[in-house]
């Protein structure tokens, strides 16, 4: 039976790509970054999927508002409540899309200091971008920086 051994598959959000296009580049995907009204850009990213899986967790889809705050759907479990930590949206690169999905929702849990030092013990290659004000700080570990430099 042949098999699929260049593809780009999207699944409720994550992407999982592997093997080049027709044209021979590998599979070019740009990271959406959340638009607020007044804020500035952290800069646009853009990863190659080969034999990679991208999945951003983040308050900037599914969020409701209350007493003008914005809440992410996303809850603590450590708490019962939704996430307070001001985290735009956490993206993790993996080989794996279901592990790339599950540890961005888990950083977006711990927050950005707690989440960066998880990522780093654990070699994931993530991007935060925070909330401050009306900008967004991108702070990245440092296995997604060095991906970044070898593109």
């Amino acid at each position: 039976m042949p098999s699929c051994r260049h593809y780009l598959v999207e699944a409720g959000g994550e992407l999982r790509g592997a093997g080049f296009k027709p044209d021979g580049q590998p599979w070019w995907v740009a990271l959406e970054e959340p638009q607020t009204p007044g804020a500035g850009s952290a800069g646009e990213v853009a990863i190659a999927l080969h034999g990679l899986a991208v999945a951003t967790s983040g308050d900037y889809r599914k969020y409701f508002m209350q007493d003008a705050t914005r809440r992410p759907h996303t809850i603590d479990p450590r708490t019962g409540l939704p996430v307070t930590n001001a985290l735009a949206s956490v993206t993790v690169v993996h080989e794996s899309a279901m592990a790339a999905d599950a540890w961005s929702t888990a950083l977006t849990v711990l927050g950005p200091e707690q989440g960066l030092a998880l990522a780093e013990r654990k070699g994931l290659a993530a991007r935060f971008l925070l909330r401050e004000g009306t900008r967004l700080r991108e702070i990245l570990s440092s296995r997604f920086q060095k991906m970044l430099e070898e593109e």
